[in-house]
C-alpha cells in the first residue's frame, strides 16, 4: 500500500530531533512492506523568500494535492500536520474519496490548543490515534472520526542503547527537560511545575544528578543527549501539564528505550502498561528520592528493572506492532493482540 505521511520531520533542526516520533512511525509503516512517501510540511511551507511557515501555506496545500495526484496513495498519515488546511482535505475527499485520512498525535491533549487542532480536522479524518486513553479522548470522537489510544513507539533504530549494561556511571540520575523543541532553549523566567522536585532531588547531597533544561542549564539534543544520557543508570520519567490518564511524552521512549531504570509516577494509568519489575513508580517527592538512593545502591535489582522495561517496550510496543494496529484499526481488520488497553470511542 501506498501511504503519504504529511508531518514535521524537522530538517530545519539539521538532525538534533532525529528521535521524532515522525521517523518512527513511517519506519513501522516500511517494515510493515508499505511504500511511505515522507512529506515534510513545515519544512516545504518555509521553502519561499522569507523563509517562514506562515507566508507558504498556500503553495504548500497547492503541493500536498500535486504530490497526491503524482503518488496516488491509499492511505495519507497526518502527523502535528497543522498547516494543511481543510479546504485541501476537503477537496482531496472529493477527488479522491478512495483515499483514507487518518490522524497521529503525541502531545499534551490540554496543552497548546492540542484537541481544537485535532477537531479541526475531524470532518475529513477517519481516524485518530492518540498516545493518551483518558475520557477526554471521547471529546474528539466527533464528526464520525473515531479515537484510539496507542502507546509511545519504540524503535531500536533510534532508541539504541542498552546503558544497563554499562558498568560505571558518573552521575545516578539523568533528567532533561525543554521549554518547546522549536527553539531548542530555555524561555526566561518561564517556570512547568518540575521545579520543585528537581531542586529537592539536587539538594540531596548523596545522590549524583544529571539535569538538563533546569537552573539555567540549556536542553540537550542530538548526539549530545545520547552522549549524557548513559553516564546515568535511572531516569525520572517525569511530564508537565496536568495529569492525563496513560499519558506520557516520548520521553518514555528514549529512556525505557535505551535502557535506564525508568521511574514513573503512580496512578496515572501507566500500571496497566508496566508492572513493577519493568518500571520504578513513585508517589510523592519523597517516595521518588527514597527509590533513586534505594536503587542507587541496589544495583543488581535496578539493573534488572532496566532490562525488563527494555524488553517488554522493544517487543510489544515496537514501530511494527504499533503501527499494525494502526493499519487494522483504520481498514476496520482483525486486530492482532497487543499489550496495551483498548480504549476506542
Amino acid at each position: 500500500m501506498k501511504i503519504l505521511h504529511i508531518s514535521n520531520f524537522v530538517q530545519k533542526h539539521n538532525g538534533r530531533l532525529y528521535w521524532n516520533s515522525a521517523f518512527k512511525i513511517s519506519n513501522g509503516f516500511t517494515r510493515l512492506g508499505h511504500n511511505v512517501l515522507n512529506f515534510s510540511e513545515r519544512d516545504i511551507a518555509r521553502d519561499n523568500i522569507f523563509k517562514s511557515s506562515m507566508y507558504g501555506i498556500t503553495s504548500l496545500n497547492e503541493r500536498i494535492l500535486m504530490v497526491i495526484q503524482n503518488y496516488n496513495p491509499s492511505l495519507i498519515v497526518l502527523g502535528h500536520a497543522d498547516l494543511v488546511t481543510n479546504e485541501t482535505l476537503k477537496k482531496i475527499k472529493k477527488n479522491k474519496p478512495q483515499i483514507k485520512i487518518i490522524q497521529w498525535n503525541v502531545d499534551h491533549p490540554l496543552m497548546n490548543d492540542t484537541l481544537q487542532k485535532i477537531k479541526k480536522k475531524s470532518e475529513y479524518v477517519s481516524h485518530l490515534f492518540m498516545t493518551n486513553g483518558d475520557p477526554i479522548l471521547k471529546k474528539t470522537a466527533i464528526n464520525n472520526m473515531k479515537s484510539s489510544f496507542i502507546p509511545n513507539l519504540f524503535d531500536k533504530s533510534i532508541d539504541s542503547l542498552k546503558i544497563f549494561n554499562i558498568k560505571e556511571f558518573k552521575y545516578d540520575v539523568f533528567f532533561a527537560m525543554s521549554h518547546g523543541v522549536g527553539s531548542g532553549k530555555l524561555k526566561k523566567n518561564k517556570l512547568d511545575g518540575r521545579e520543585g522536585i528537581l531542586k529537592k532531588i539536587k539538594l540531596e547531597q548523596d545522590i549524583e544528578d544529571n539535569f538538563y533544561g533546569y537552573n539555567g542549564r540549556e536542553p540537550v539534543w542530538g548526539q549530545a543527549f545520547l552522549d549524557e544520557i548513559k553516564k546515568s543508570p535511572m531516569g525520572i520519567n517525569f511530564n508537565q501539564g496536568e495529569p492525563v490518564y496513560l499519558y506520557s511524552s516520548d520521553r518514555i521512549s528514549s529512556y525505557i528505550g535505551n535502557g535506564l531504570c525508568t521511574f514513573i509516577q503512580a496512578n496515572r494509568g501507566m500500571e496497566e502498561v508496566y508492572n513493577d519489575h519493568e518500571v520504578v513508580f513513585f508517589n510523592d517527592e519523597d517516595d521518588l528520592v527514597s527509590k533513586i538512593r534505594f536503587y542507587k545502591i541496589n544495583s543488581d535489582k535496578r539493573k534488572k528493572i532496566s532490562m525488563n522495561g527494555w524488553s517488554k517496550s522493544h517487543k510489544y510496543f515496537n514501530e511494527k506492532i504499533v503501527c499494525d494496529y494502526i493499519i487494522n484499526k483504520t481498514f476496520n481488520e482483525k486486530i492482532n493482540n497487543h499489550n496495551w488497553p483498548e480504549i476506542s470511542f
